[in-house]
């Protein structure tokens, strides 16, 4: 109970600062969008704006948990760390059982190409059906604080509209976090 209460207490500015762009960017894209911190080799959700017109939602919520290494937000995280962190986490990592999610040298090439090209998009490897694009949240300082992502259901939304308007969406959001935690806005 301690972990998530510092772990809330962490994210207070945070959501101040993503509440209304994280809202905006939910009912413009019509899918849940989540913020988490990393917490060893899990993430933490520290905000959560489910969408409102599904049925049936993914039922995670402020203080849920998922390995890093099988979800977008976490591989956004780890590909931000010092490299030597990031290899001490990664020695920890053993396959899941029952998920298709990668491990060993192709995750650490993964986690290259993520931080290459500044967000992470996970298909079908935690969960299947679940799709996910993630970016980093900054602050006022540039570093690297959360991340932000958008989860869809891959056979409702294909890889081809997450990249081409999901991604720059929730790349917009982040940018206006960032400038509300007192970072300037890109050139």
């Amino acid at each position: 109970m301690l972990q998530l209460g510092f772990s809330y207490l962490r994210a207070g500015d945070l959501w101040s600062a993503a509440q209304e762009p994280m809202i905006e960017l939910s009912e413009t894209i019509q899918e849940s969008c989540s913020a988490a911190v990393l917490d060893g080799g899990e993430i933490v959700y520290v905000a959560r704006v489910p969408t409102r017109n599904r049925v049936m939602s993914v039922t995670l919520g402020i203080g849920s948990r998922l390995p890093a290494v099988a979800t977008s937000m976490g591989r956004v995280l780890l590909a931000s760390l010092p490299a030597t962190e990031r290899d001490r986490l990664l020695a920890q990592v053993a396959p899941r059982p029952g998920t298709a999610v990668m491990t060993g040298a192709a995750l650490a090439r993964e986690l290259e190409r993520v931080a290459a090209q500044g967000h992470a998009l996970v298909d079908q490897e935690l969960e299947p059906g679940l799709r996910s694009v993630a970016v980093p949240i900054r602050d006022a300082r540039d570093r690297v604080i959360a991340a932000l992502n958008v989860g869809t259901h891959a056979g409702r939304v294909s890889i081809e509209r997450l990249r081409g308007e999901i991604l720059p969406a929730l790349l917009s959001c982040a940018g206006q976090i960032h400038a509300a935690l007192g970072g300037r806005p890109p050139r």
